[in-house]
């Protein structure tokens, strides 16, 4: 790559410069230069060993090669954070104070600095006095170099040909305008040092890690966080929906122990029977069965075929019938397969039905005419029933009915079940018609 005409570099040396890969060669017209004979200037060779020099004069032109170690970076090349730009520029300041070489005239830009694998600079060329150019010491000069270099190095927001002329007028940050106005390359060393001194204070409070390990621990934090979003999502749910539920739970178990009935219903009202524990549906169940319209003989009845061992579908019923969800109750009747509570279920949804306002007249009729065929069909059937049960003769024996007349002569033949105890659906049956 070759340099770009009309860089600092080459104004100030009045030479050709071009930078290819690792090698910068400078060449210098013999008649613009005081040179006489090339071995004014082969001290060069030694000045920085790190950096080869080969020197010839060829047709009136002096070639001055620089060879850079590949493990070297120009400015656009230099990877480092801001302490480490601090400490560099730190050296560069270090290196142009230092200097004691009268012959020799450093110039400080860009294109003449390199940095090794410990950011220290390096001058690529310097100039010989009487021989190659800068040919005198301009310490005015050299500590704006200096400045515009340093300014460059810590904060790329401008370039060094910026901060050479156009300093005035640029924004600057608190670093690169005290570096700017500083007075003498002592008083920019003090700054940089100042800055220094704040960068290591505030590199104390982080903590530095290979890029391996931030990764590992990125994936790692990623993979927790992934994890703990169930967590997180089950104690929400936990907070706002479990906890205040089984508060209430619990308030209808208390409730159906002081049986207040009426609370056991309210405290579930909100909950899906399928979110209620089983306990707590047969406490449910055996609450809305007590508060249904019916005789106290029929709550007794039914009372004796819902305990905490019979079929959780019966509390599923007697929930749904309460709840005001007759077709749903009559569904799950029908799978129990229990005559007396399909016909108990019909009869609440035949009232549902007629109270339904969403209905229009012949739909309504039409819902009718289907539930009160069904209702007399199983009437008709729980009639035959009963009557195949009393047709029955009983089958006794003279001899075991002597005996028994013998031991209890007072005791009256037992009444059968069916005059004694009537199923609610009967029972209602009986009252409608």
């Amino acid at each position: 790559m070759s340099q770009k005409s009309g860089s600092y570099l080459q104004e100030k040396l009045e030479a050709v410069v071009h930078r290819k890969d690792k090698k910068m060669t400078l060449i210098f017209q013999k008649e613009k230069i005081k040179l006489d004979d090339i071995a004014e200037i082969h001290f060069l060779k030694n000045i920085n060993p790190a950096i080869q020099k080969e020197i010839t004069m060829e047709n009136d032109e002096l070639y001055i090669v620089n060879t850079i170690p590949d493990s070297f970076s120009f400015y656009p090349q230099l990877k480092a954070n801001e302490k480490e730009r601090l400490m560099s520029a730190y050296q560069l300041v270090q290196n142009v104070r230092n200097h004691t070489l009268s012959r020799l005239h450093p110039i400080i830009c860009p294109d003449n600095i390199v940095f090794d694998q410990g950011l220290t600079p390096h001058l690529i060329h310097y100039g010989v006095k009487e021989s190659l150019p800068p040919y005198e010491k301009d310490a005015d000069l050299l500590l704006k170099e200096t400045k515009a270099a340093v300014a460059a190095l810590v904060d790329r927001q401008h370039t060094f040909d910026d901060y050479m002329k156009f300093s005035e007028t640029l924004k600057l940050s608190p670093l690169t305008k005290d570096i700017l106005e500083a007075e003498s390359i002592d008083g920019v060393g003090e700054v940089l040092n100042r800055f220094i001194k704040e960068a290591k204070k505030s590199d104390s409070l982080l903590m530095t890690v290979s890029k391996k390990k931030w990764k590992l621990n990125r994936y790692v934090l990623l993979g927790v966080s992934l994890l703990l979003i169930p967590a997180l999502i089950y104690s929400i749910y936990s907070l706002f929906f479990m906890f205040p539920k089984q508060e209430r739970v619990v308030a209808a178990q208390e409730s159906f122990l002081l049986n207040k009935y009426s609370d056991v219903v309210t405290e579930l009202q909100p909950y899906e029977i399928d979110e209620i524990p089983k306990v707590t549906q047969y406490q449910l169940a055996l609450s809305y069965i007590i508060n249904e319209s019916l005789t106290e003989d029929q709550k007794e009845n039914v009372r004796n075929t819902v305990s905490l061992q019979s079929d959780p579908l019966y509390y599923e019923y007697w929930i749904n019938i309460g709840r005001g969800k007759a077709k749903e109750a009559l569904e799950t009747a029908r799978f129990l397969e229990d005559r007396d509570l399909i016909l108990f279920g019909l009869l609440k949804y035949r009232e549902q039905v007629k109270a339904d306002g969403d209905l229009d007249s012949e739909e309504r009729q039409q819902e009718l005419d289907e539930i009160e065929s069904e209702i007399a069909e199983y009437e008709e059937e729980m009639k035959a029933l009963e009557e195949e049960q009393q047709s029955q003769p009983a089958e006794t024996t003279e001899e075991p009915q002597q005996t028994e007349e013998k031991k209890t002569p007072e005791q009256k033949p037992a009444s059968t079940d069916g005059e004694n105890s009537t199923p609610p659906a009967e029972a209602d049956d009986k009252k409608e018609s």
